[in-house]
């Protein structure tokens, strides 16, 4: 069951570290302190005080290192996994240097800042014999997860429109923003993502339009407000709207619409209540943000990686997904620093299998990834 741990090989907690304690770190550390299956054996960061509280307030017994003394993590056999959630500079470093030290690795996204370092750790990995999980997060959000089944057993039909609203709150802060690789990088990639997982196809096209509307940003040379529409080569249609800034709670929707229906998953709230009276009705806002929206899709994540670790699965998110999203992610940055629509081509990316990969067509009608390549590179 996704976000359960197999307990048929668990007899004893795996030792885990964890690098960077940031806006994912703190999400991590949490989790791997509270499942029983695991141990958070290392904390790594430079900002040793900002460990040490951690330690304090889980009652930790967590070693806390600085990164610039990392080595002793990655020489210790005892460590199995290594979750890397430091700043995405930092990520090709950390993760070459413990695939080659045998250890598992759960990386935040971006694995690298480009595709060919990327694709580079992944050679790595599989070189070592090692798992490479990028945490593409909404994959494992029950919500989600049961979305993708209904769409896939044909519920929708075949599909015509795609669609989510991902509305970031609050504002991130500025040090953030100035690592976080852009929007495109930073956020459309996890809409694109669940787009190709949930649709099974691939996109021939994209067209971004955007602003920013927030000057802070655009001293980044950045933006705060997209626009990316997609078409498919079974004429299906994705629209992803993003914002870096919701001033009413962390907005997340999807909806697929189809041939025979649609599907459509809403925002909620941490009680699901509301008031209705003579004024009117009122509701429980949505939650303020990811930590809070995604707090289950973050533990099944965990979940997933211990049970790859101990050879229980087999992994969600391999290589060929990884590298699609950034492609694709790229394409739309270059339409929007462009102006024009930007033809996509698949070729030099599809030779391994995907974990969404399926090879017919669906019941519903849906092209499948591996024909839709073919089309999508000679469009």
């Amino acid at each position: 069951m996704p976000g359960h741990m197999n307990r048929s090989k668990a007899s004893k907690k795996i030792p885990l570290a964890l690098f960077g304690l940031g806006r994912a770190g703190n999400i991590h550390a949490g989790n791997i302190e509270r499942n029983p299956h695991c141990q958070l054996k290392y904390l790594v960061d430079e900002d040793v005080e900002r460990c040490n509280r951690f330690v304090e307030e889980f009652m930790s017994e967590a070693i806390v290192v600085k990164a610039s003394e990392a080595d002793v993590v990655y020489n210790d056999p005892d460590i199995q996994g290594i979750v890397v959630a430091s700043p995405t500079f930092t990520h090709p470093d950390i993760c070459l240097k413990a695939l080659k030290a045998g250890k598992d690795v759960l990386c935040e996204k971006p694995i690298a800042a480009d595709m060919k370092t990327t694709a580079l750790v992944y050679d790595e990995a599989e070189k070592q014999g090692r798992i490479l999980l990028c945490a593409f997060n909404r994959r494992f959000d029950p919500a989600l997860l049961n979305l993708e089944e209904r769409v896939k057993k044909g519920e929708v039909g075949q599909i015509h429109r795609f669609k989510t609203s991902s509305r970031d709150s609050p504002l991130p802060s500025i040090e953030y923003l100035r690592i976080s690789g852009g929007i495109f990088h930073d956020c459309a990639v996890h809409d694109i993502d669940e787009c190709l997982w949930i649709m099974k196809e691939l996109p021939t096209q994209v067209h971004t339009m955007a602003h920013c509307f927030t000057p802070t940003i655009a001293e980044l040379d950045d933006v705060d407000t997209v626009s990316i529409t997609m078409k498919f080569s079974s004429g299906a249609i994705a629209s992803l709207d993003l914002s870096r800034l919701s001033t009413y709670g962390y907005d997340q929707r999807t909806e697929v619409y189809g041939s025979k229906g649609m599907l459509m998953n809403h925002n909620t709230s941490p009680t699901g209540l509301r008031h209705s009276n003579s004024n009117g009705e009122t509701a429980q806002p949505m939650y303020y943000s990811f930590p809070q929206r995604y707090a289950a899709s973050y533990r099944g994540e965990l979940v997933h990686f211990l049970n790859l670790i101990q050879g229980l699965e087999k992994p969600r998110i391999v290589k060929k997904d990884t590298l699609l999203s950034s492609h694709i992610a790229e394409a739309c940055e270059e339409s929007h620093r462009t102006g024009q629509a930007v033809s996509l081509s698949y070729d030099h990316l599809m030779t391994s299998p995907s974990a969404h990969e399926k090879g017919a067509v669906t019941e519903a009608g849906s092209v499948a990834m591996e024909q839709d390549t073919k089309a999508a590179a000679t469009a």
